[in-house]
């Protein structure tokens, strides 16, 4: 286990979905084509790089909002307190910040699962497949559905890279639920898990983490971790052979003004 590359990469993650610009006090994020995607549109600095806090505003103000995408912010996950220490700043040029929990799982490299999950994985039902061509049946019946569109194009520009690895799991051969990830540096980052309402509580997650996690021990990819948010998902995580590292607090500023 190798926190000091998680946490550069869980930084950096979004470089592999969507365009950059560098900067002295860190990364500009942007597609002008999925505005509504915050990984994919936002400001990363880092603390001990920021030299004039007022001009970096400035900066970040000018970048985004010429290109018609309202500028966020994050701080470097190795940076908590940050933005508390500058939240008065932030405020007087339009942010709003708030500090939120994140809760780093990485998966175990001898992981025990529960006895149940080869009845869901040979549930014929559902079948998981790793796939590399994007197919417009995910965006419909995965994101659509999901209530989440935006993520359709992060999710299409990750699966042009040949570092990701994408599953889709099927239920009664149609599309119900979707996970991602990708390999750098020595890192397996898990961008996402999305099952739609109406696939939950059928096994799909659950499968998907499965197929996941044993994929990774056959291919022995070490450093796979990921954050999670909510207990259900933390449930299926850890089933999947996940355990639990720390909890990190992330600092985001979005502008209000």
């Amino acid at each position: 286990m190798d926190l000091e590359k998680i946490y550069v990469e869980e930084d950096l993650f979004p470089r592999e979905i969507t365009f950059y610009e560098k900067r002295d006090y860190g990364f500009l994020f942007y597609n002008e084509e999925n505005k509504d995607s915050y990984d994919s549109n936002h400001a990363l600095i880092f603390k001990d790089k920021v030299s004039d806090l007022k001009q970096t505003l400035d900066d970040i103000i000018r970048f985004y909002t010429e290109k018609g995408i309202s500028p966020n912010i994050y701080q470097s996950i190795c940076d908590c307190g940050y933005f508390e220490e500058m939240k008065n700043t932030l405020w007087e040029y339009g942010f709003k910040s708030w500090t939120e929990p994140q809760k780093y799982m990485i998966l175990s490299e001898k992981s025990e699962k529960p006895a149940f999950f080869s009845q869901i994985v040979s549930n014929t039902k559902i079948v998981v497949r790793k796939v590399s061509e994007w197919k417009e049946e995910y965006g419909t019946e995965i994101f659509e559905k999901a209530g989440e569109p935006w993520e359709i194009g992060v999710a299409k520009r990750a699966l042009d890279n040949c570092n990701t690895l994408f599953f889709v799991a099927f239920y009664e051969n149609q599309p119900a639920g979707m996970t991602y990830a990708h390999i750098n540096s020595g890192v397996c980052r898990v961008n996402y898990l999305l099952v739609p309402n109406e696939h939950r509580n059928k096994g799909v997650g659950r499968a998907l983490m499965h197929c996941f996690s044993d994929y990774c021990e056959r291919n022995q990819i070490k450093n796979c971790y990921l954050w999670t948010d909510g207990e259900t998902a933390e449930k299926i995580y850890y089933e999947a052979g996940f355990r639990y590292i720390e909890t990190r607090q992330a600092g985001r500023a979005a502008y209000v003004n």
